[in-house]
């Protein structure tokens, strides 16, 4: 039976069009769990086989060559760009429309657009909206794993301005816990979803958050609002398009000249009086968090602003001042707490939390390092070398499993009776990249001598023989 007559015999058992890759479903669709685009990216790689970017090269790549704007038209171009800028295909603009587009052409879908941000944040630009790699909730991945979900990255998590998990009431994640190295945002080797890109360590915990990572009300409180707020956003854009926030600038500049607020709002709002007049007259543009902040101080939300802009600030200028500050989500600067700061420093020398640097320690307690350096110096010099010997350790570790890796590969191309090349030692690696590595290199040229070697000993122990 021909193409043509089969194709015809499909149509008339009302058989679908058969996709080039799998029609992969998005996760959690329709929900404040909506997957990302580059999560979605990631998965269909895993699901057939191959490394996330490897199938960005081969199938989105050609479909990219003659497009004016793209920058990336060989395969390895193609790499540079799913490290460093693939988060923007999660927001706004011609890449990620046409990345959604192509997805949907490739799998039959029609509803991968729904995976970008511009449904949720409308038509604010990427910068200083999206991440620039992705955290995760520990707590999700080991819940999803636990009842057998599929496991993948919500757009919820690629904002900047969400910290919390709406879930678990815990902070987000950015650093492996193992390698502290940040997630690629598309894969470049065949990863199991939920595992570190950098060294393959599984990234979920059911494990509690330590008391020093414990959130106040105030922070919740806030994050609670942003979800409830970005929510209604989303419903706001799904049904009539990409929601626009000129419309909002509008009405906050119509209610504020009626309310005479300037002052009085940028003072509750901790921001300049000129930077809202900037806002309102379009000459700045702000981030997503800055609009959020603004609205959460003033007790009211964007669409609210938009719906009814005099009734939304009169409540804030009416308000009063103790019970409005109490609204703004940054913490406001507190005493130094010297016993609780010098109890987590120890129970960090002793074991009890995990390995910080002085730095990290700092973020943790809310403070300057220069402060906790002031107030103690000899426990910041021993957490400064615990940290130090921490880290050479586990690069040793970490090195020793890459020598090894790369040792075994060369000796498999050996067996198989092929030149252990460089490239394809590394296309046997679970990251190619490793390649890159001196130590990797010099135990892939070790390896090479030592076979060299030893097969013409056995060549000379022949000839003798014979």
């Amino acid at each position: 039976m021909g193409y043509m007559e089969e194709q015809i015999r499909f149509q008339a058992l009302n058989v679908p069009p058969r996709s080039r890759l799998y029609g992969l479903e998005p996760c959690g669709m329709e929900t404040v769990w909506s997957e990302s685009l580059t999560s979605y990216m990631n998965r269909l790689g895993w699901r057939h086989g191959v490394s996330p970017r490897a199938l960005a090269a081969q199938e989105i790549g050609p479909l990219l060559a003659h497009v004016e704007w793209w920058r990336y038209p060989s395969p390895k171009l193609m790499g540079v760009f799913c490290a460093a800028n693939a988060m923007s295909l999660n927001g706004l603009g011609n890449l990620a429309t046409t990345w959604a587009t192509l997805l949907g052409r490739l799998t039959e879908r029609s509803d991968l657009h729904l995976l970008t941000a511009a449904w949720w944040i409308g038509d604010l630009p990427n910068a200083r909206n999206l991440r620039s790699s992705p955290a995760w909730c520990p707590a999700c991945y080991a819940a999803w794993k636990k009842q057998g979900f599929p496991l993948y990255q919500p757009l919820l998590w690629m904002l900047q301005v969400v910290t919390i998990c709406p879930k678990h009431k815990r902070r987000l994640v950015e650093r492996c816990p193992y390698c502290r190295g940040k997630q690629a945002v598309i894969a470049s080797h065949k990863a199991h979803p939920g595992e570190c890109t950098k060294c393959a360590q599984w990234l979920g915990s059911e494990e509690p958050p330590s008391l020093e990572q414990t959130l106040n009300d105030e922070l919740l409180n806030w994050q609670e609002w942003v979800v409830s707020t970005l929510k209604e956003l989303r419903s706001i854009s799904v049904s009539p398009g990409v929601f626009s926030w000129k419309a909002f600038f509008t009405s906050l500049a119509e209610g504020l000249e009626r309310q005479k607020g300037y002052s009085q709002l940028a003072r509750l709002a901790g921001i300049n009086r000129t930077l809202l007049y900037e806002w309102v007259g379009g000459t700045v543009i702000p981030s997503l968090e800055m609009i959020l902040n603004f609205c959460y101080v003033c007790d009211t939300t964007p669409m609210q602003i938009v719906a009814d802009p005099l009734a939304s600030l009169e409540r804030a200028l009416r308000a009063d001042s103790a019970s409005r500050s109490s609204l703004h989500y940054r913490a406001s600067r507190q005493s130094f707490d010297r016993e609780r700061c010098l109890n987590f420093l120890q129970s960090i020398l002793d074991g009890r939390e995990e390995v910080l640097s002085v730095r990290q320690a700092a973020m943790r307690l809310k403070c300057a390092a220069r402060v906790l350096r002031l107030h103690f110096p000899s426990e910041c010099e021993l957490l400064a070398q615990q940290y130090r010997e921490y880290r050479r350790q586990h690069r040793e570790k970490y090195l020793e499993g890459v020598r090894e890796e790369v040792r075994n590969a060369t000796v498999t191309l050996h067996m198989q009776g092929l030149l252990p090349t460089r490239s394809k030692v590394a296309a046997l690696l679970t990251d190619p990249t490793l390649m890159r590595m001196p130590e990797a290199r010099r135990t892939w040229q070790v390896a090479r001598q030592e076979l060299n070697s030893c097969q013409k000993n056995l060549a000379v122990d022949r000839m003798r023989k014979t």
